[in-house]
């Protein structure tokens, strides 16, 4: 076993190795593929198929879907391998494939499908979901019904209908069973968790960390060594994990297991220690996005006067003991001669370990400006709208929220190009005609039926449900980018070009409760200076008054 170096060993979560993508294999196992095996976390997808397929009946087609890496041939292959499944059912691992070089994929389902029978074993395929789009328009006319209930599937992209059925064809699809979850532990993912876990956990059985144990003795300063033991830390797991999740809800990143297990490849791999790995990477689709969140851009006067000091050489003796306390983590920065880019490596040191005791603790005086405030908070609206029962506590915070946080600030930014409005909250502006500013009164408040009726909590966000006077507005989904912006609206914030994502859908925010206002019975006029008129429309009658401003 000591002849494998930690290098070799972590080399099977790279997705260039050759165990990124599992296929059926007779070769003579060997250690590497027990390490593969060691990583291996049972999810919920796969749970909930198992018990499926121990009621499925001939002449069923189940389908599972997802993306490219998302795990469809390592369950379909363990399904395959069980004697529980693999006399009973027929399977085809991967649809993107074809049987005959001259073949494609769509003719190869359809000869799948044409010798399937309503007495034939109960067919399982792992396919993307592109390629189910792709078979639903391109399919033979003979599989029409396979491709009906396939477009029915695609339309009813909902994840609390799983598994999805139509006739005789059964949908588990990935999407519907997220990563990442909103906990109120501030534990964002299990899945990953477990997964880290089984990279790391220090026992006997662990054969990642015999292997470590084994190069740290020889080969101490060896980066992959120290990075090792840092991802052995629960708190640096866990600001990891808030990271990804971060991407996820931000980025719109999907986070599937090979670019999950490539990401801690190159964060134990890459050049750096860990923490600047993070950052650090362009060829890593996670890294690119997680890259956004480098804790070295906040640039407050704190951080920005630590970076000057220290690349000064000032003398800080409370410094120099905590670098003292990462020897044991093999983590070394020498202050005698400081190298460009160090002060920003220790910063994203310090936010790495922000959740974690050290030496002096020297790293927790920036704690503060590392927190997810704005996370956590977004976390908390997600439970409200998701537990919502009318309870009286309930409604009081979700209350503050409408009023305070949401419709202030659409109402700030629909009237951003009339700062006279900013203390008449219960007006709206429709627009400016030669000068003249034009606004109606609105009464914009929570649509507390569909609040606690409908579905509004969903693993990325939530929806909420707003009536202008009496009408209810369609649902508004809110992520955590639109989130941000209100916040920062609410805050002064001026929106700018960065902001376009977020903007687009404040826009139809703000459209739709104009058009709700346009149909009011009383408008006023602002006419640049001190004089405001009123129109009210009455019995088929319009009154103009004047007011003053």
């Amino acid at each position: 076993m000591s002849a494998i170096t930690l290098r070799q060993a972590l080399g099977v979560l790279a997705k260039s190795s050759s165990f990124s993508v599992t296929t059926e294999t007779h070769r003579q196992q060997d250690v590497f593929d027990e390490l593969k095996a060691q990583l291996f976390v049972k999810q919920e997808i796969e749970e909930e198929l198992q018990r499926y397929l121990d009621t499925a009946t001939s002449g069923e087609i189940i389908f599972l879907c997802g993306s490219s890496g998302d795990g469809k041939s390592e369950i379909l292959t363990r399904c395959k391998s069980d004697q529980r499944y693999h006399q009973k059912f027929s399977f085809h691992l991967d649809a993107t494939h074809s049987f005959a070089p001259q073949q494609s994929a769509i003719d190869a389902l359809n000869d799948l499908f044409e010798n399937h029978h309503p007495q034939s074993y109960p067919l399982l395929i792992g396919i993307n979901t592109g390629m189910l789009a792709n078979f639903a328009r391109e399919g033979s006319e003979s599989h029409k019904t396979i491709r009906a209930a396939i477009d029915a599937f695609l339309s009813e992209q909902q994840e609390g209908n799983r598994p999805y059925r139509s006739g005789n064809c059964t949908f588990f699809d990935f999407e519907h069973y997220p990563k990442f979850q909103f906990d109120v532990n501030k534990h964002y993912s299990s899945f990953i968790k477990a997964l880290l876990d089984n990279l790391t956990r220090n026992d006997e059985n662990n054969l990642f960390q015999f292997i470590f144990r084994h190069d740290e003795s020889v080969s101490p300063d060896l980066k992959e060594v120290a990075n090792f033991k840092l991802l052995c830390i629960p708190g640096v797991q866990n600001v990891l994990i808030t990271q990804l999740f971060k991407a996820r809800l931000i980025k719109d990143q999907f986070v599937t297991t090979r670019t999950l297990l490539d990401f801690f490849h190159h964060l134990l791999m890459g050049p750096g220690y860990l923490f600047d790995n993070l950052f650090t990477g362009a060829e890593n689709d996670l890294i690119k996005k997680v890259s956004d969140f480098d804790p070295a851009r906040l640039h407050t006067y704190e951080l920005d006067q630590f970076i000057l000091r220290y690349e000064l050489g000032l003398v800080d003796a409370d410094l120099d003991d905590f670098l003292v306390a990462l020897e044991p983590l093999h983590i070394k920065f020498d202050r005698q001669c400081v190298k460009p880019g160090d002060a920003t490596s220790l910063i994203r040191l310090f936010w790495l370990l922000q959740h974690e005791s050290l030496g002096n603790n020297y790293h927790r005086k920036f704690s503060a400006f590392f927190n997810e405030s704005l996370l956590e908070r977004y976390s908390e609206i997600w439970h409200l709208h998701r537990n919502y029962t009318a309870d009286p506590e309930q409604k009081r915070s979700l209350s503050r929220f409408y009023a305070f946080e949401l419709i202030a600030g659409i109402q700030r930014y629909a009237n951003r190009k009339a700062p006279e409005l900013s203390m008449q909250k219960e007006e709206f502006f429709l627009g400016e005609f030669g000068g003249v500013k034009i606004t109606a009164p609105v009464d914009i408040k929570p649509d507390w039926d569909s609040i606690r009726n409908k579905h509004t909590a969903h693993s990325t966000g939530f929806d909420v449900y707003l009536k202008v006077g009496r009408n209810s507005l369609p649902h508004i989904h809110i992520g955590l980018n639109l989130f941000e912006l209100l916040e920062k609206l609410n805050n002064g914030y001026r929106p700018n070009k960065y902001d376009k994502n977020a903007i687009v859908l404040l826009d139809e925010i703000v459209e739709l409760i104009s058009e709700e206002a346009k149909s009011s019975s009383e408008i006023k006029f602002y006419d640049g200076g001190q004089r405001i008129y009123r129109a009210k429309a009455d019995d088929d009658m319009i009154t103009i008054s004047g007011m003053e401003g």
